[in-house]
């Protein structure tokens, strides 16, 4: 009886340290996490203020303005208001982005979609269907991978988005202008880039999504210790 229980005690004694130092790490990755989606937010609560500003008619704005305490109250609730479409902006863009990741680590759905993809039947095309049906054929000949394909897509197309929100707030270029930007690069007048606003739009581009790369890492590596130690 003591020859079983003994190393499994000397196991759980050595894998105790590293899942110490993973939860650690762990907790101080959300820490981080929630740190930088804080900062990362601010340029989407510009981008919604910069907006909604110009949508507003100027003479009712002025008007707001001049009349004492309301213009207090008035902006307060503007700068409230701002922030929640900012984070449910900034929340829509990180969600799609951090999306495809979070399903490529997990073994369940993919072998789910591997085995629906290999395991189900697929309806030939003919010559004579009616083009509404051949288009539902392919549809459904297509799934679900194509939903996986459209979801990269739509990646691609939300970092796109994103990158010049963050080039608009953080301007690599002294005049804040898309052409001069891009005209800059295609010319190789690199010393004109502002290097400290193309890194906090980098930051803001990839930080969330780096650390969770880490959490689901640290996730993995805590989990295969804990099985080995079985």
């Amino acid at each position: 009886m003591v020859n079983f229980t003994m190393p499994k005690r000397r196991s759980d004694h050595k894998n105790s340290k590293p899942n110490t130092w993973l939860r650690l790490l762990y907790w101080g990755l959300v820490c981080a996490g929630i740190w930088f989606a804080y900062l990362n937010i601010q340029p989407y609560e510009r981008v919604v203020g910069l907006l909604s500003s110009k949508s507003l008619n100027s003479a009712f704005v002025y008007l707001i303005s001049i009349i004492p305490i309301v213009n207090g109250i008035a902006a307060i609730i503007g700068k409230g208001v701002t922030w929640i479409l900012g984070t449910v902006l900034w929340g829509v863009i990180q969600i799609i982005e951090v999306l495809p990741l979070v399903l490529y680590n997990n073994e369940r759905f993919v072998e789910t979609v591997i085995s629906s993809a290999d395991s189900r039947s697929r309806y030939q095309l003919k010559d004579d269907d009616d083009p509404t049906l051949k288009m539902l054929k392919k549809v459904y000949n297509g799934l679900p991978t194509s939903v996986i394909s459209n979801l990269e897509m739509l990646k691609v197309f939300t970092y796109t988005i994103d990158f010049l929100i963050c080039i608009t707030v953080y301007s690599p270029v002294e005049s804040g202008e898309f052409s001069d930007f891009f005209f800059i690069l295609a010319t190789g007048q690199w010393r004109k880039l502002d290097y400290g606003n193309l890194a906090l739009a980098l930051l803001t581009l990839f930080a969330i999504e780096v650390i969770i790369s880490l959490i689901i890492w640290v996730g993995k590596l805590s989990y295969a210790i804990q099985e080995s130690s079985n």
